[in-house]
């Protein structure tokens, strides 16, 4: 990663079928296909809407809007120079306004496959500015989740999210 505001981004995407790590539900022809896509997104944390772009299209498979790489995406002010950033949003399903205040859990979208992206999945990082990819990135610590890590299950954890992590709620 060479963009310093998204050292520690995270890209969320649904699995399923009978390994639960599949991303796709036959052969993934279509953007349909994914587990991931339309399903809804929540907020991952308590905060003030100071961002959204809501009127981007999703992109077919194989294609990317480099032009627009956050795509339809909210931005949530957590604290002084905190800020996280939800990315790749479907089109038009974003359901939050500037200035609205935010409860972790609250459903703000569904996920989409707009911007730089190549499926639907839900792109995240926090960095300290409000303007994208302009500040350094910060490292996640998420509370009272569930990991599976090397075939271990570890319940109701805090903890910095990794590469190839498996998370759930």
């Amino acid at each position: 990663m060479t963009v310093l505001a998204q050292w520690y981004a995270i890209d969320f995407m649904k699995v399923g079928g009978p390994s639960q790590r599949s991303l796709v539900k036959t052969d993934g022809a279509s953007i349909e296909d994914y587990y991931s896509w339309g399903e809804p997104v929540s907020s991952p944390c308590d905060g003030e809407v100071i961002g959204v772009v809501d009127d981007l299209p999703d992109n077919p498979l194989g294609k990317k809007d480099t032009k627009n790489p956050a795509g339809n995406h909210v931005v949530i002010k957590i604290a002084t120079n905190r800020f996280v950033f939800l990315a790749d949003f479907q089109k038009k399903s974003i359901q939050v306004k500037v200035g609205d205040k935010l409860k972790s859990g609250q459903v703000i979208g569904k996920c989409g496959n707009s911007g730089n992206s190549d499926g639907p999945h839900v792109h995240m990082h926090i960095q300290d500015t409000p303007t994208f990819n302009d500040g350094q990135g910060q490292n996640p610590i998420f509370k009272n989740i569930n990991v599976e890590l090397t075939g271990k299950v570890f319940e109701k954890v805090e903890w910095p999210l990794i590469r190839g992590l498996f998370v759930w709620r």
